[in-house]
């Protein structure tokens, strides 16, 4: 019964936070990233599309990583058997939350493996497409380093 409950709050609590936290973003936050299109695709509406499809996803997923850092700094430092119950929800709550607004990644890796995989099978890729698609890769990876830099030292303080 008591599991049963925890797992009703949980759900609950991530459902609320969920739809209060709309288009709210945090301004200590990274900048969002912008990936550029060159003038040699702005013809291929499908490559467009991929690659701003990538970038939203990509600041997505940068803010809800941000956040999750931000809002679980006092429970990260602790070990699993030293959580309090409360800490222990917290910490499902922070999950099931950066789960479901992180959705939107899963599905711009499925366009974007689509696009890539059409485009050879057709063999219609070109090197100016294939730079343009290493460019989103060059972005995320960026975006990765400049979280963990921005993070290294946050749990020391």
């Amino acid at each position: 019964m008591m599991k049963n409950t925890i797992i009703i709050l949980l759900i609950s609590s991530a459902l609320l936070a969920a739809c209060s936290n709309s288009n709210k973003r945090n301004v200590s936050f990274l900048p969002p990233l912008k990936i550029s299109i060159s003038d040699e695709i702005k013809r291929d509406e499908e490559l467009v599309d991929v690659i701003k499809s990538s970038e939203k996803a990509m600041n997505e997923l940068s803010d809800n990583m941000e956040q999750l850092i931000v809002e679980g700094k006092d429970i990260y430092t602790k070990k699993q058997e030293d959580l309090s119950l409360m800490e222990q929800l917290k910490v499902g709550k922070l999950m099931v939350e950066f789960v479901s607004n992180s959705t939107q990644m899963a599905a711009t890796i499925e366009k974007f493996d689509t696009y890539v995989e059409t485009q050879k099978s057709q063999e219609l890729i070109n090197d100016t497409q294939l730079k343009a698609l290493e460019e989103v890769g060059v972005a995320f990876q960026k975006r990765i380093n400049d979280i963990n830099e921005k993070y290294k030292n946050y749990f020391d303080k």
